[in-house]
């Protein structure tokens, strides 16, 4: 029988009491879709090897449930609900990583299967350790497409059989799997015998699953540099080094680990399993394991059916939302601050904090971030605009081959992007991992207590020009381990000298256009890279804002909104008097050229027209609270 197929039996086992426990997704109350999720849970597989089991044998005791792996208010937090939707869960069947193998090979023709027993080794590593356990030299992506095992992704007992055998100094997926069918967790287990029984592990308790060691095999990533001819040299290239950057920062001292963030403890913990009924709740770290890939994750969300995957769109959503919530909340923090500067020229200084314990952005070398710098005049008018972005256009100004470390911006054609940029032997910039020979630029921001000193800094240096920047990562005194840069931007308007509005945003970009644009160049010779041209041409590609700020602070929240299209201000511009059309306005506040508020109003008395009489000629706003609950902010003219 098909393994998904038996899983159907066993989940019809916990099918009534989902149902009569009013299971919860993470975030969205699950009333019409407990039938889909439990379906979809069963199409985990089942598979069984010789030291790793298929996650739909967790289901059972770890998966939804009316008894255990609920919080306070009775939501569901099970393990395998959370994962299923990550990056992690699907990282056997992600089509840009299947378009990337498929392009190295292609660079590279005579080492192709070489290349893909590499990239298996973490994105599929139970199906690729159970096939070297088997004998096989490789696991390329043919085994992995007849394996359920290795398309099951980052899969429970990936993680949880890692020993704690010298983890640190680990890399490229060399993860120590124990042998004697233990499973590790982080709390001495209340009983063994269930896990004995149904699934042949023998839960065993050990402090080192809550470590950042047990990330570092695959965190801690090197390539065989190639030449252009597709022959391997020498050297060797760190193309991702996130566990490294956590070393070479002030977060192991403290106690951060990488668990704190990307699994973050459940308040008052959770009864991790139904089996025996008379357990005690425990701590839980809860498996969102997130980073800052949306973009990827919506793709996933959008081809699911196409793609074989088993999470809903539901638990798509929610792994969506809290990525963002973790780039917008604890990823980067913005300071605007303006300086003296002669008639007529207006200075700023900006300066940007990184708050995650690695760099950022880090991980995979397409991912970026970029600074937006607007400066308009009282009445909305655009002074100067760095770092504006469009589907079409991407990034404005940003040079080819890649935008250099800026101190100091002038001029729209500058914008500050923080990137990894890597050159093959020849020295030209690339795309090719396999190719990485030298790195041209890497100016991520690195994170709080990050040292040239470091015995890891040889594997995560910055790039020459942040190297050399005064106060890249440096405080005011000069000492290292800031984790902070500051640049300043100095514009001349052309005969302008009155009061200004400056919006300064960060955005991050996960998978950058010009990125793809090599790989691209193979679609007619290889179906995944035509696969995922496709998608990604399909997919929305706006940037996340991670932070925005503001001079004057006052403006904050009013200085780039766009009239609402179902609402407006009549007539605009105005003299004395306007209303407000297309609302049904429950209150209103009237707002300054600065933000600052002026004037508030019931819904009645907008109703009978706003006085803009007393205010300066300019711009205004009016903030509009509906009846029900939406805002608008609506932005009018007074003549």
């Amino acid at each position: 029988m098909n393994a998904k197929l038996a899983g159907l039996g066993l989940m019809a086992l916990i099918a009534a009491a989902l149902m009569w426990a009013g299971a919860v997704e993470p975030e969205a109350t699950m009333k019409t879709e407990q039938d889909s999720l439990l379906l979809r849970m069963a199409d985990l597989t089942l598979a069984e090897g010789e030291h790793h089991s298929g996650s739909g044998n967790c289901v059972l005791c770890h998966g939804p449930d009316p008894i255990a792996m609920q919080d306070a208010e009775g939501n569901d937090v099970s393990v395998v609900t959370h994962w299923q939707a990550t990056m992690m869960a699907n990282s056997a069947k992600d089509p840009f990583w299947r378009a990337k193998v498929a392009h190295e090979g292609l660079e590279n023709p005579d080492y192709t299967d070489e290349i893909a027993n590499v990239c298996t080794g973490c994105h599929a590593p139970a199906g690729h350790h159970e096939a070297h356990w088997a004998g096989d030299d490789l696991y390329n992506i043919a085994d992995l497409e007849g394996d359920e095992m290795g398309l099951d992704g980052v899969n429970c007992t990936s993680c949880h059989t890692i020993n704690d055998d010298s983890l640190r100094w680990r890399f490229n997926g060399d993860l120590p799997t124990n042998e004697d069918r233990v499973i590790w967790g982080p709390f001495t287990p209340q009983v063994t015998m269930p896990m004995q029984n149904n699934v042949n592990y023998t839960p065993t308790s050990s402090g080192h699953m809550l470590t950042s060691e047990v990330c570092a095999p695959c965190h801690s990533l090197y390539t065989h540099t190639f030449d252009l001819e597709g022959q391997p040299t020498d050297g060797v290239f760190f193309e991702q080094s996130t566990y490294l950057e956590w070393l070479n920062s002030s977060y192991p001292e403290e106690g951060v680990e990488c668990q704190t963030c990307h699994m973050p403890r459940l308040p008052g913990g959770t009864i991790l399993s139904d089996r025996p009924t008379w357990l005690a709740a425990n701590p839980l770290g809860q498996h969102h394991l997130v980073g800052g890939n949306s973009f990827m994750l919506k793709v996933l969300r959008d081809n699911a059916a196409g793609l074989d995957l088993s999470a809903s769109t539901v638990q798509f959503d929610s792994t969506i939302a809290r990525t963002e919530r973790m780039l917008q909340h604890h990823s980067a923090n913005l300071a605007l601050t303006p300086l003296d500067a002669p008639a007529g020229e207006y200075a700023f200084e900006v300066e940007l904090e990184n708050l995650t314990g690695h760099k950022f952005p880090t991980g995979y070398p397409s991912r970026l971030t970029f600074i937006e710098f607007e400066l308009r005049d009282t009445l909305g008018n655009e002074l100067f605009h760095s770092g504006a972005w469009s589907p079409e256009e991407g990034i404005a100004g940003r040079d080819l081959p890649f935008e250099p470390h800026h101190n100091e911006i002038t001029s729209e054609d500058q914008v500050q992007v923080y990137e990894m940029v890597f050159a093959d032997v020849s020295g030209t910039s690339s795309t090719v991992l396999d190719q990485a020979a030298s790195v041209l630029k890497d100016n991520r921001l690195a994170p709080s207590g990050f040292s040239m000193g470091h015995m890891s800094y040889d594997t995560a240096a910055f790039g020459p020009a942040a190297a050399l920047d005064a106060d890249f990562n440096r405080f005011a005194d000069g000492t290292e381990g800031s984790g902070t840069d500051r640049l300043v931007y100095r514009i001349t308007p052309d005969g302008y000298f009155g009061e200004v509005i400056a919006e300064v945003t960060l955005h991050y970009m996960t998978l950058p256009a010009r990125w793809v644009e090599e790989m691209f160049g193979y679609a007619a010779d290889h179906e995944a890279i035509a696969d995922f041209q496709a998608m990604f041409n399909e997919a929305d590609r706006t940037p996340v804002e991670v932070v925005k700020v503001f001079y004057p602070e006052s403006a904050a929240g009013v200085a780039s909104v766009q009239d609402r299209p179902d609402g407006r201000l009549v007539p605009n511009p105005a003299t004395d008097r306007v209303r407000i059309e297309g609302l049904d306005v429950h209150q209103a506040w009237l707002l300054d050229a600065a933000g600052r508020q002026v004037a508030a109003f019931s819904g009645t008395e907008a109703a009978l027209g706003i006085d803009v009489g007393g205010l300066p000629t300019g711009m205004y706003f009016i903030r509009v609270e509906t009846r029900s609950g939406e805002e608008a902010v609506l932005r009018g003219v007074k003549g």
